[in-house]
């Protein structure tokens, strides 16, 4: 009589929790994106947190080893979320130098979502430091725009000394004009940051436009 064959361990139940540890994640993300908008980091306890989003204080630590670094990753999320629409924005246009202009446009429009200016401009600077934050923000914004200045630079649109550089100095005028925007909100704010990033992107093109 020959011997049953071991059985074998089914894939099923580690991939079923997985996906519950990834809903879990994703659940807290959310939520501490909702709370942490509305109230402001300090503001929102962890309590809240877990209460809301239906899971226990060890679930928050294991996932994001507490409240920091869930707020990270609710920046990280809304970064990603703000460099998806500018690739969107810049995406229609028949020139490399237009799509550079539609992405720092939608940029700007993104610094006035209240979303947006509370977590990323108001509390990200202030509960990760200047310098963890701006590495973030070029992380997923200097990729998006150093591509942009090259595919101009190759048709000749622009005409820098290097390309590397230029996307550096552009994207920290960019930060600048988002972190005044997340100081005044206001229309005339906007207004001012878009026009004169417009008129330092304009300045690098080969061909220089006003207006």
């Amino acid at each position: 009589m020959s011997k049953p064959e071991p059985s074998r361990p089914s894939g099923r139940p580690p991939r079923r929790k997985a996906e519950r540890a990834e809903a879990t994640r994703r659940t807290l993300v959310r939520v501490g994106r909702r709370l942490f908008a509305r109230r402001g980091f300090e503001a929102v306890p962890q309590e809240a947190i877990v209460a809301a989003a239906g899971v226990t204080r060890g679930a928050l630590y294991h996932h994001f080893d507490g409240k920091r670094g869930l707020f990270r990753a609710v920046v990280v999320d809304a970064m990603q979320e703000v460099h998806a629409r500018l690739a969107r924005a810049a995406a229609g246009a028949s020139h490399p130098l237009e799509g550079l202009e539609r992405g720092v446009r939608a940029f700007v429009e993104s610094c006035a979502d209240p979303v947006y200016q509370r977590v990323l401009l108001v509390d990200g600077p202030a509960v990760l430091g200047w310098h963890e934050w701006r590495a973030l923000d070029l992380e997923y914004g200097l990729g998006l725009l150093l591509r942009g200045l090259r595919a101009a630079a190759a048709a000749g649109a622009i005409a820098v000394p290097d390309v590397d550089t230029a996307a550096h100095l552009l994207a920290g005028a960019l930060i600048d004009g988002a972190m005044l925007v997340g100081r005044d909100p206001g229309a005339a704010t906007r207004r001012h940051v878009l026009e004169t990033a417009l008129r330092l992107l304009r300045g690098l093109s080969a061909r220089p436009r006003d207006g």
